[in-house]
């Protein structure tokens, strides 16, 4: 599988197979309209939540396969409207050793009309709709061993930032077991590419997703402000070098510089010229919260008491902010600079998304992250739909599994769940869902979206979506599938390691 994924929206790249090589802008969407600098040591806390394991299907040995279902969709041609329980939908799909192929997708009888349809192997999904493997664009392995956490609103967010420099690890087998848990989660929410923040500087988290031959962008998380940004940038220099060394894998090395508060302007300038200059990913957490803005607008607030506690805050420091600006103008120079997928943007007014579709900056919203910190309440609904008609492209993610509820939905780092929460609260249109969830997650991470479909080809996955019986009422397979509330399980899963496929198999 060769490896050449890009967070550079406009120079998008495949890393499947069977792909030709993928340039975003020739792709147009048929519906478009904690820790803070390295100097602080951190404290490891027993995992609170039981580690995660992936069960693979058994498949047939016949590599040709017909998956019969309730219904099929996904967010662009393809869409069944089941009427009832049964299988009226199909995809016929051929496994060769290098990789997965659609052969047809759609009405039951279009599909069994196809000429290879009665060699096929038949796999019934009687109670799901089969949809395409999805991406997260936006999360944090390395904290999966600390389990779900209630948010204390009174110690707000920098209590936060301190739970997480207390309980999270730096101890290699522990922060490996991590990781790994993670991965199994991703698998158990039908997940089949992932943007994965590598925190504080470890490139472990790197290491055990090239072990696990999971699809990613692995982006190495720095933090420098002040006169610590020399270190910052020679440390950068030195993991691009040795990752120049290393032969190309469908896990891509990025690069994270924290967020406005923690990495100072040289280090975003130096981190930005890197990525545009080597193609290497790129992404960083904005406009998050208000303590964010406070400090970039004002130097004052929190973050600059943290700050000082910690040692880090200095005259440079000082001298790059306070001057009024939102946190998106304060980095809209380093975003003219190189192609970035920044997460969350809560605090979004309309200049700020005026500069994010002006620099083509992609967007990684984590919807149940957001209203975990209650962001709702201080800056009002998020304005993602505002952001796609401006023309940014949004995907969504799940951010780490410490904001996620404390329950069976923490088996799972799902973006499938994140839509279903949009669709409940906000009543989002399906598709504009499914394709932030699908196409807009791997263009956002540089792969080619078509392998996010049910279009003929090279496909990352088909998952079967349980539809329970609330769920069976809704108009259409869409619909249905965002309204159930029940788990997924693999249809057609491509990228497990090899140890996974023997004992599969």
């Amino acid at each position: 599988m060769a490896s050449n994924p890009s967070l550079g929206l406009a120079r998008a790249r495949t890393a499947w197979p069977g792909r030709k090589s993928h340039d975003a802008a020739s792709w147009r969407d048929p519906h478009s309209a904690e820790s803070l600098p390295t100097a602080i040591h951190y404290r490891y806390r027993a995992a609170v939540t039981p580690p995660c394991t992936f069960q693979p299907a058994t498949k047939p040995e016949n590599p040709l396969r017909l998956h019969l279902a309730q219904g099929v969709c996904d967010a662009h041609a393809i869409h069944s409207a089941p009427s009832a329980p049964g299988n009226s939908a199909a995809i016929l799909v051929e496994e060769t050793p290098d990789t997965l192929r659609i052969l047809a997708a759609g009405d039951l009888d279009a599909v069994r009309a196809h000429p290879r349809a009665p060699a096929a192997a038949i796999v019934e999904w009687p109670d799901a709709i089969l949809m395409p493997a999805t991406v997260n664009a936006h999360t944090h392995l390395d904290l999966t061993h600390i389990g779900p956490q209630p948010y204390n609103r009174n110690t707000g967010f920098l209590g936060w930032v301190d739970l997480i420099r207390d309980a999270r690890t730096f101890d290699p087998a522990m922060l490996r077991a991590s990781v790994r848990d993670g991965v199994a989660r991703l698998r158990n929410a039908g997940v089949a590419l992932v943007a994965d923040i590598a925190g504080a500087r470890q490139t472990i988290p790197t290491q055990v997703l090239r072990e696990e031959s999971f699809p990613s962008v692995s982006c190495l998380e720095v933090f420098g402000t002040g006169d610590r940004q020399r270190d910052t940038m020679r440390f950068l220099d030195e993991a691009i070098a040795h990752e120049a060394t290393q032969p190309q894998h469908p896990v891509r090395f990025g690069l994270s510089p924290h967020a406005t508060y923690s990495c100072g302007h040289a280090v975003y300038l130096h981190a930005a010229r890197c990525a545009a200059e080597r193609d290497i990913p790129i992404t960083t957490h904005l406009a998050e919260t208000p303590e964010e803005y406070q400090f970039i607008a004002h130097a004052t607030g929190p973050l600059r008491t943290l700050l000082e506690r910690l040692g880090v805050w200095d005259d440079a420091t000082a001298a790059t902010i306070g001057h009024g600006l939102h946190p998106v103008e304060h980095l809209a120079p380093i975003l003219e600079r190189a192609r970035f997928l920044v997460a969350h943007v809560n605090d979004a007014p309309d200049h700020a998304i005026e500069t994010l579709a002006r620099t083509n900056t992609g967007v990684a919203y984590c919807p149940r992250a957001s209203a975990y910190f209650h962001h709702h309440e201080q800056f009002g609904p998020h304005r993602y739909r505002d952001m796609i008609q401006a023309g940014i492209l949004v995907a969504l993610g799940t951010d780490s599994i410490v904001n996620l509820p404390p329950d069976e939905s923490a088996s799972r780092l799902s973006t499938l769940d994140e839509a279903r929460f949009l669709h409940r609260r906000d009543r989002t249109d399906p598709a504009l869902l499914l394709r932030m969830i699908t196409t807009n997650g791997a263009l956002a991470l540089g792969v080619d979206p078509e392998l996010f479909t049910l279009a003929p080809g090279p496909t990352a996955g088909i998952i079967a979506v349980n539809i329970d019986a609330p769920a069976r009422r809704a108009p259409d397979a869409r619909t249905r599938v965002l309204e159930s509330s029940a788990g997924i399980r693999w249809a057609e899963c491509p990228h497990l390691p090899e140890q996974d496929r023997a004992e599969r198999d």
